[in-house]
């Protein structure tokens, strides 16, 4: 198969000698001589000229290797163990007798897969991993897979069903925790298979404070629990799992240590000293309330509370030092109410340039998911519209509202999810997670199976609530895949999935021989869209969707009850993570959040209630509800009433005091470092489980070390400097190769989106080798040289001025024979 681009030339800088002989030429003939001559003189130099640059037609030659490389990367590591062995070695064996191949293991209690493909890959090669695909050292397995894959590199995975159950716990949350606060951590467990059961407890400090028994069915499961502490210094909580469906016990315990510190100072400016916010703070900070801004020292607290303050009280000086003790890492919570925000005058003032919102209503698009469905066939290749799709897609990404959820699914010869589920676009790093998977799209081969992507993003959406919408994307190249289409969107309920079909452009159409209408490929998209009751849109390869989801809706219908319910949207920020957020208040001041901020809780139509973001180096909470006392009693109590102690420790941020010594440590795995960093006047001596550890200067007051530990327990941890010595408690807990248990669904992505296959042991026997001489397509550039062609075309202009300039002397000669006589 040959591909071929315009005329190039070796030595292209040569044609600047065009120009002195047309300028020599252009004189020449101003200056009175023969035209013709003149003219076929510059013709026969310049197409010299041409010659001598070095023309050529690049033509790209593909070509499949009937022997390609392979590498077999064998897992070999004791996340492993739950499979049966010896499956990379029968691969590779089969392989052998027909290719060349060669296998590298990875054993011990380090899974560096990434740095293994890496290592591996010579470009244009490919790269088999049969492995569960848990990389907890080195390179990142998803970039590395990416980074490779442009260099010619095809990655495929085989996976295999776990032989037995493997479960780990792990207690996941803050390291320091407020005196007296009540403070929340989640208990996290994985498990390889689909469904167990097993006990879970859980201690603190070794009592026992909660015992049930849990049936799993989801790989990971996370149970939230919370403690107050009452004492300062080191604590412990510790989780354990016991189950007769589990091969290891040495991921069953799993110890977190907790270091207590006293409660941080808050400023609360407030002219309210009986509402439930302010009993809260005086409960549980060290609070002191003021009524004005103006005669305080912020810089004596760790955070500022505004308490439904009036713009107009504040001064120009007090807003200028708030707004410099909030960049410099202090934290702000700013309380709503009937004089506050819209109410209150911060619409374009100073205060409210410091806040994630503005005091203006906004319409309020309802929420909406929608699961884009793009085509990455070999004729979207053929005709290079891959990247215009990939635009419109990005495009789309980015307007969609933070109330949208968003899955994306790509298909060609068979569909994949490159989303895994629909994501909630209240995350940043959900929607540039899907920007970047989608800007790394390449191309397929083999068919274009419309149906299977159809199933997939159906899938999606059947586990979702609110409004449905597909969009399909296609270049009308669906004829082999029409028929199966049809029958998934019959038996599909349309009315409430609203699927809308994106038809690309392209010239696919034309260089196939349409006898009928019937053949086109608009016209199957049109049928597919009139059966689902949808749209049908065609658009050039230059083009941008202009859609809008959802529609708008008032917080309140008109004669409605006074009362808006709240609700949880992001369920990954620090403040809502292990909250369960329920009832309803009767009022809210209506403002707007800002680019960049996160809305963390609303109303159940999307009106911000706790929205938050960082200014300079400190954070920034906005409450756009009330102190409790006349509309929002209901976030004050129950297991409400863990929100508001949530988003003072969030803006609070290190609670610990600025002087004198600071540690920050954490516990660490078996066969990973763990470092300590302290801030200190002087060098400090660090000793951890009685032994001492290095410590070198990294920064102004900054001091680290780094340890590592030889065996798992609980160790004292000492640091002294300038005479006073700092006491805490670190744990070193089972490797980060128990972990991780079971196939890593991130890791089939990775493959799936860069042209690679997932197979199971089956397919990999029958199939994978003959998948590996399709996708090595080698190709290499041959240059045909065009000089020839102006080297003649030159002389026949020469020959042809020559045989003219001799007729013409021969009829002159005749012509004056004939007059003499």
């Amino acid at each position: 198969m040959t591909d071929s681009v315009p005329i190039a030339f070796d030595n292209i800088e040569y044609l600047v000698g065009l120009i002195p002989v047309i300028v020599i030429g252009w004189v020449m003939i101003h200056k009175g001589a023969r035209r013709s001559l003149i003219l076929s003189r510059m013709i026969i130099v310049s197409l010299l000229v041409i010659a001598l640059a070095g023309p050529y037609y690049p033509v790209t030659v593909t070509e499949i290797d009937e022997t390609p490389t392979i590498t077999v990367l064998s897992d070999e590591t004791a996340s492993m163990d739950i499979f049966e062995s010896g499956t990379a070695q029968g691969i590779f064996d089969k392989l052998q007798d027909t290719t060349p191949a060669r296998m590298e293991k990875m054993g011990g209690l380090r899974s560096d897969i990434g740095d293994e493909i890496l290592a591996s890959s010579t470009g244009d090669d490919h790269i088999i991993v049969v492995s569960d695909g848990s990389n907890n050292f080195g390179s990142d397995l998803a970039e590395t897979i990416d980074f490779v894959s442009g260099t010619g590199t095809v990655v495929y995975a085989v996976i295999q069903t776990p032989d037995k159950n493997d479960l780990s716990v792990e207690i996941t949350g803050a390291r320091t925790a407020v005196l007296g606060n009540e403070n929340t951590w989640g208990v996290e467990i994985r498990q390889a298979e689909s469904n167990t059961t097993y006990k879970l407890s859980i201690e603190v400090d070794g009592s026992p404070v909660s015992s049930q028994t849990v049936t799993q069915t989801n790989p990971i499961k996370i149970v939230g629990f919370s403690s107050t502490f009452q004492l300062l210094g080191p604590h412990l909580i510790t989780a354990r799992i016991s189950s007769g469906d589990d091969m290891r016990s040495g991921n069953n315990v799993f110890n977190k240590t907790i270091y207590v510190v006293p409660k941080p100072r808050l400023l609360l400016v407030s002219p309210d000293v009986d509402s439930p916010l302010y009993k809260v703070l005086r409960n549980l900070y060290e609070t002191n309330t003021v009524s004005s801004l103006d005669d305080a020292n912020m810089t004596d607290y760790k955070a500022v509370v505004l308490d439904n303050i009036n713009g107009g009280r504040l001064s120009g000086s007090s807003i200028g030092k708030l707004r410099e003790y909030t960049a410099s890492g202090g934290g702000l919570l700013v309380v709503g109410g009937d004089n506050s925000y819209d109410y209150g005058d911060y619409l374009d003032s100073s205060i409210e340039a410091i806040l994630p919102v503005e005091s203006y209503s906004s319409a309020y698009a309802g929420s909406v998911n929608v699961v884009l469905v793009l085509d990455i066939s070999g004729s979207i290749s053929a005709h290079e519209a891959l990247d215009d799709e990939k635009a419109m897609a990005i495009n789309l990404l980015g307007d969609m509202g933070r109330d949208t959820n968003v899955g994306v699914v790509a298909y060609g010869g068979d569909a994949i999810s490159i989303s895994d589920g629909v994501l909630p676009m209240s995350s940043h790093a959900n929607r540039d997670a899907l920007v970047d998977r989608v800007s790394k799209l390449k191309t397929g081969y083999g068919g274009t199976s419309m149906d299977e992507g159809i199933i997939t993003a159906a899938r999606m959406l059947d586990n979702t609530s609110g409004k449905k919408y597909m969009l399909v994307f296609s270049d009308g190249a669906v004829k082999d895949s029409f028929e199966d289409s049809k029958i998934e969107i019959s038996s599909m309920d349309t009315t409430e999935t609203e699927m809308i079909f994106v038809m690309l452009k392209t010239n696919v159409v034309k260089e196939r021989e349409v006898k009928t209408d019937n053949n086109r490929g608009d016209y199957f998209l049109k049928v597919l869209a009139d059966q689902a009751g949808g749209d049908f849109i065609q658009l050039e390869l230059i083009g941008r969707l202009d859609l809008t989801f959802g529609q708008e809706a008032p917080d309140l219908p008109e004669g409605g009850p006074d009362a808006y319910a709240i609700v949880r949207l992001d369920e990954e920020h620090f403040i809502t993570r292990y909250l369960n957020i329920s009832g309803s208040i009767s009022g809210y001041n209506d403002v707007t959040q800002k680019v960049g901020a996160r809305r963390l809780v609303t109303t159940s139509m999307g009106k911000p209630v706790v929205t938050v973001w960082e200014f300079g180096l400190g954070r920034v909470v906005s409450l756009s509800s009330d102190n409790g006392y006349q509309w929002a009693g209901v976030l004050y109590s129950g297991e409400n009433a863990r929100l508001l102690p949530s988003m003072i420790n969030w803006a609070v941020g290190d609670p610990r005091p600025e002087d004198g010594i600071v540690v920050y440590s954490g516990d660490m795995n078996l066969g990973s470092p763990g470092t300590v960093i302290i801030r200190s006047n002087e060098m400090p001596v660090v000793v951890f489980g009685g032994q001492d550890v290095p410590v070198s200067q990294t920064g102004e007051r900054t001091y680290e070390g780094v340890i590592e530990p030889d065996h798992i327990g609980l160790f004292n941890l000492e640091v002294s400097a300038s005479g006073v010595t700092l006491e805490d408690t670190a744990a070193v807990n089972y490797p980060l190769e128990y972990r991780d248990v079971g196939n890593d669904p991130e890791f089939l992505e990775a493959v799936k989106r860069n042209s690679g296959r997932v197979y199971n042991v089956d397919q990999a026997r029958s199939l994978l080798f003959s998948d590996i001489r399709k996708n090595s397509i080698m190709a290499s550039e041959e240059h045909v040289s065009l000089s020839w062609l102006f080297l003649i075309t030159a002389l026949l202009v020469f020959l042809g001025e020559v045989i003219m300039r001799r007729a013409k002397g021969i009829i002159e000669i005749k012509t004056r024979r004939k007059g003499r006589t």
